[in-house]
């Protein structure tokens, strides 16, 4: 029998704005307030069946730029690691380029050094995020990464999608 997933949209919400805290700006260091269409979008990204799993395996998210698309999936992947009730998870930040990815990674290791509890939860390092009670990480990979083996994602970030190789060879 599958393992059912303890979280919904509602926990997700409840994670970014009690632990995510907004990274530029005159904002920065308070807490995310998110809007009510983010809330709903979380709502609808995160529902669960009547059996308990994700209704959604893959979600697409598209916004303008500047519109806190980085600031919201920082918050998604902070939950990934350290929320989402996956011993062992595997959350990864892809883009087309690693600096790209970095954007998102980045995002996330400034959340944790500026939230009071997280640093006590998630360990900082140059290239992961790591909660070592659980055994999760949050790791950069370029869109090459379909070329590593052993990867065991629990959740994939990707960003720029439309810059991907296999976007543009339309495949």
């Amino acid at each position: 029998m599958a393992r059912q997933r303890k979280s919904e949209g509602a926990d997700v919400i409840q994670f970014i704005e009690s632990c995510c805290r907004v990274t530029k700006g005159a904002d920065a260091g308070q807490l995310i307030e998110l809007r009510p269409w983010q809330k709903r979008l979380m709502n609808d990204l995160f529902a669960l069946r009547p059996d308990g799993l994700r209704q959604y395996r893959r979600g697409l998210i598209g916004m303008p730029r500047k519109n806190g698309k980085s600031t919201l999936a920082s918050g998604i992947t902070l939950f990934g690691l350290i929320a989402d009730g996956e011993p062992g998870a595997e959350v990864y930040c892809v883009a087309a380029s690693r600096q790209q990815a970095r954007i998102v990674f980045d995002t996330c290791r400034q959340m944790v050094e500026l939230d009071p509890v997280l640093p006590q939860i998630v360990k900082v390092y140059r290239s992961h995020l790591e909660v070592p009670s659980t055994g999760s990480v949050i790791r950069v990979l370029s869109s090459d990464a379909g070329l590593q083996e052993g990867l065991s994602p629990h959740m994939v970030v990707l960003d720029e999608l439309h810059a991907h190789y296999t976007t543009r060879c339309g495949t």
